[in-house]
């Protein structure tokens, strides 16, 4: 690999930072040139993970678990305001986290995702199992399994996100309220006994 001079300077006395592009270059000329091996048993596993991660209600469940192991903790971290404001914080975010990706994981991208696949069968005779399949793509997708396995996730994400502005009024907003009133009457509760 070699690093390309950028030339700016229309004079003919050369660049002046030529002394730092050459140690540069001497620094990747001594590395050595390496190709990594992969066995046929690694690559099928990794395979396998990235069909489990890459559909839209395990991405989602990804995104729901992480961010209840950090975002809860930040909250109640956060020692500008008093000890009760982080308390009442800490439980909104975590009914946030719980209600997003419950009704994500289990009422919107999930049932989607299966609704998608059923609809793009390519090898289904049913009067639906070919109903979203672009016939312009039909082809490549029957002979590319991943053309047709990123088709379907970016369907129904997209089909997801639209179904999402109406679920987060109607499911995740009240679920969080309820959540939190829960989780407030517990701590609560929680205190009286340590009173």
């Amino acid at each position: 690999m070699n690093i390309q001079p950028i030339q700016n300077n229309i004079s003919m006395q050369g660049s002046k930072d030529s002394w730092s592009r050459r140690i540069k270059q001497k620094i990747l000329d001594a590395m050595p040139e390496v190709t990594a091996k992969e066995s046929a048993r690694k690559l099928e596993t990794w395979k396998k993970i990235d069909n489990k991660i890459s559909k839209p209600a395990e991405n989602r469940a990804i995104m729901g678990i992480t961010a209840l192991a950090t975002q809860p903790a930040i909250d109640y971290q956060n020692h500008k305001v008093d000890k009760e404001t982080r308390r009442v914080s800490r439980n909104r975010t975590i009914a946030k986290i719980l209600a997003g990706t419950g009704v994500g994981v289990f009422v919107v991208r999930g049932p989607l995702y299966d609704l998608i696949t059923k609809m793009t069968d390519i090898k289904g005779s049913g009067k639906y199992s070919k109903a979203l399949l672009p016939t312009k793509f039909l082809k490549e997708m029957a002979a590319n399994d991943t053309f047709l396995k990123n088709y379907r996730s970016t369907s129904s994400m997209f089909i997801a996100l639209l179904a999402m502005c109406i679920t987060n009024f109607a499911l995740d907003a009240p679920l969080t309220a309820l959540l939190t009133n829960y989780f407030n009457e517990q701590d609560k509760q929680k205190e009286g006994k340590h009173e």
